[in-house]
């Protein structure tokens, strides 16, 4: 005899077996993209510019990242020198040395594509025709795979502490990109890309790779800086926007001596000291108060870890 559950109670299970109630949000990791390796395959000037932003405006929903700019950093490094360099009034000028540090960096690499429906994929390192996206032309039915890899890397050491990839599929029935002559370097603006069934493809498997990476606390701990120490008050540069909460207790230290490889350079390790603890009070948007709970007060710039 077959059991009818009830409504509320269905709902409850499935929200229990899905993605965002069984991956609750936690202290959110500011992250900035570094590069997007491969994707010369979508032809002109989008090699540098659509893939990186898709990915950026994927994580900016992802729930887990706070994004920092750095595709525009020499611009906005030339908007902030204007006041520096008295072109610009101190009231409306950007003020410099006040940028958000990225505790960690995002890498993607497209992998391996097939810009045809039934076609033979076509690997990175050969571009028939001059790019995926000029093969044809006119309205017609499309189908696209795209496969792409994700990692995750430590700011401060280079150390890789996640990764992740994943396929995607996109479809098209529209005037796809092909009628686009991109052998000369030609332009394709984000919103072009994402209707394009290459670019679909390509978002879907921004999306499900970000869905896959997972980050070990262990090797990937949020991180954050001691603004200033005013008395027994101390700010934090993290607050609401990264999902700290009053009652949250950081580890404060300090960092020493950056330990590389002499023959190669590479980051092998940081000396960091603890100097003790603290505890938020209050929490604003962009910064926290804290207290310390037991140990050494810090200094400004000194090290905040989730423990």
């Amino acid at each position: 005899m077959l059991k009818v559950v009830p409504v509320a109670l269905a709902i409850v299970a499935a929200l229990a077996f899905s993605p965002a109630w069984a991956q609750p949000a936690g202290l959110k990791k500011t992250v900035a993209v570094e590069s997007f390796g491969g994707s010369e395959v979508f032809g002109g000037q989008v090699a540098s510019d659509g893939p990186p932003a898709l990915l950026t405006e994927i994580l900016m929903t992802d729930g887990r990242f706070v994004v920092v700019e750095r595709a525009a950093l020499s611009a906005l490094q030339s908007e902030q020198q204007l006041g520096s360099g008295g072109s610009a009034t101190s009231e409306t000028a950007a003020g410099s040395g006040r940028m958000i540090g990225a505790s960690y960096l995002i890498r993607g690499a497209v992998t391996a594509y097939n810009p045809t429906a039934g076609g033979g994929g076509l690997r990175l390192g050969g571009v028939p025709g001059g790019s995926a996206l000029g093969l044809g032309a006119g309205v017609q039915s499309r189908k696209a795979t795209v496969k792409i890899s994700l990692r995750l890397i430590d700011a401060t050491t280079g150390q890789v502490v996640a990764t992740s990839s994943a396929e995607g599929i996109g479809t098209s029935r529209d005037m796809d990109a092909g009628v686009v002559d991109l052998s000369n370097g030609a332009t394709l603006g984000l919103n072009t890309l994402k209707s394009t069934s290459m670019g679909k493809a390509l978002e879907d498997a921004i999306r499900k790779a970000l869905a896959a990476l997972v980050i070990d606390p262990k090797r990937a701990p949020w991180t954050g800086l001691v603004v200033d120490v005013r008395g027994e008050t101390i700010i934090l540069n993290a607050g609401a926007d990264q999902n700290v909460g009053e009652g949250m207790v950081f580890g404060v230290y300090r960092k020493g001596e950056t330990l590389t490889d002499p023959g190669t350079g590479e980051v092998l390790d940081v000396d960091i000291q603890r100097l003790g603890s603290v505890r938020v009070e209050s929490v604003r948007d962009k910064v926290s108060i804290a207290r310390m709970v037991e140990g050494q007060s810090p200094s400004r710039g000194d090290l905040l870890k989730s423990e």
